[in-house]
């Protein structure tokens, strides 16, 4: 996911979903406000990459921003949703 975020170019989310029909964990990115639903994934968990996220903490370092979102993501949520769709 961090070189799925790092990689993203202007605005948008880096995502983990669900494929529910192979049962499989997929990282996905998308542009601006685009839901990860239209590529046929369930979104479990979203990391907002647009600069309003993380600029006034960590300016242009948007690498430093994702290898420290991991301290705040609410893993219980992630696997509730995953327990719920799998």
């Amino acid at each position: 996911m961090m070189t799925g975020g790092a990689g993203v170019q202007g605005s948008g989310w880096v995502w983990l979903g669900l494929n529910k029909d192979l049962k499989k964990l997929i990282v996905e990115t998308t542009a601006n406000q685009d839901l990860l639903i239209t590529k046929g994934l369930i979104p479990l968990l979203g990391i907002d990459v647009w600069e309003h996220a993380y600029y006034l903490q960590y300016k242009n370092v948007r690498p430093d921003y994702l290898k420290n979102i991991w301290k705040v993501v609410n893993w219980k949520d992630v696997s509730s949703r995953y327990e719920k769709h799998a």
